[in-house]
């Protein structure tokens, strides 16, 4: 290996099948305000985004203001319930667990994504993983979500202590929706799309895309970088 120095992964629809629970907490926290957010809804129109944005989006598309106080209380209200699902659920994808423990041998690994660590944590702890990432960025750090590139280029930072200087375009970005790769490309990160949360057709703006993370060899990423 030559060209690749680090793989930063998103979490939700990449390493974990934790977009099914998402959009059940997201749709649960907001029934009682009489607002009935279907999967199909979610799917084409929050996968990918945060929970501040993703909660005030569908409150304004269905016509209610969703900010201040009520925006917390919402967010704080979902990751509850985000974590009971959990709790009781053993969401990492088959074989990804194998995956990233083989990976962190030969490359730096981090994870950029718009989940709250606490939720992220408790996933890779569950699944004994958690020592193969060296780097968490969150939703908690307090940065511009995605497709703002700054998750990606806070985790290409902090990963720098444990991999030397890094080349942007010599580090990848494994996505899984398009504002997650619009992210990685403005960060200068090559980008890899699966296709767990959306088609082939719109993750076109990736460089590599595969059905799922144990479809990727740590030679192809390396290609993309060459």
């Amino acid at each position: 290996m030559i060209h690749l120095q680090a793989i930063v992964l998103d979490f939700d629809g990449v390493i974990a099948d934790t977009e099914p629970l998402h959009f059940e907490a997201c749709r649960d926290v907001l029934a009682p305000f009489g607002v009935t957010l279907t999967a199909e809804e979610y799917a084409a129109s929050y996968v990918g985004l945060a929970d501040r944005i993703a909660l005030a989006n569908v409150g304004r598309a269905h016509g209610i203001e969703v900010d201040g106080a009520l925006l917390e209380t919402l967010i704080a209200r979902k990751a509850e319930v985000l974590r009971h699902g959990l709790s009781r659920t053993r969401p990492i994808y088959p074989g990804v667990a194998d995956l990233l423990t083989r990976w962190s041998k030969k490359v730096p690994l981090a994870v950029a994504s718009g989940a709250l660590r606490s939720e992220i944590e408790l996933v890779l702890n569950a699944a004994g993983v958690a020592d193969t990432i060296r780097v968490v960025v969150a939703a908690d750090n307090g940065l511009r979500s995605k497709p703002a590139p700054d998750p990606y280029l806070k985790a290409l930072a902090l990963l720098e202590p444990h991999a030397g200087p890094l080349d942007a375009s010599r580090t990848v970005a494994i996505e899984d929706s398009r504002f997650g790769i619009e992210a990685g490309r403005a960060a200068g990160m090559r980008t890899v799309a699966l296709t767990t949360s959306f088609p082939r057709s719109a993750l076109a703006g990736a460089d590599l895309v595969v059905n799922t993370l144990p479809d990727l060899t740590i030679d192809a990423l390396d290609a993309l970088c060459a």
